[in-house]
């Protein structure tokens, strides 16, 4: 099984009776082909050491930010999403920056930035990879959904 990291990432791919490495496919969300309405945020670069969209919609669900993808091995692939819940530190419910990860147009079933007050890696559970595919951030609240890869 490989692993998506929004990052797609993987440790081994199994041919056979064999197993082969899979270099990890790592997707920086600040390098999408179209951020739609997420924009890019810098202010945790020192922190971090990458900028990460932020969607930043004033109350209304930002477009979505997407990206096209060549998958070398199809397949099975572990999804691990950057992110964080931004409200945690104060107590805050709710997470008002959740967000959705699709797949070919189908949301995983995690919902994103609903957990850590840290930068963290979010499970996002499995999924079937052919050779091609689009991943897309999807905001659900307008409320600064954070998502670094």
């Amino acid at each position: 099984m490989s692993t998506l990291l929004i990052a797609l990432a993987a440790a081994v791919h199994a041919v056979g009776q064999e197993t082969v490495p899979v270099r990890p496919l790592l997707l920086e969300a600040e390098a999408f082909d179209h951020l739609g309405g997420w924009v890019l945020d810098q202010q945790f670069m020192d922190l971090m050491g990458s900028p990460f969209l932020l969607a930043h919609g004033m109350g209304q669900p930002v477009a979505d930010a997407t990206r096209e993808v060549e998958v070398e091995h199809p397949g099975p692939h572990r999804v691990w999403v950057r992110t964080r819940d931004w409200v945690a530190p104060w107590g805050v419910e709710g997470a008002p920056g959740r967000f959705q990860v699709l797949v070919d147009g189908e949301p995983l079933q995690v919902t994103f930035g609903t957990e850590g007050e840290p930068w963290h890696w979010q499970d996002g559970g499995v999924v079937e990879l052919a050779t091609r595919a689009t991943v897309a951030l999807h905001d659900l609240t307008g409320f600064e959904g954070r998502c670094d890869a």
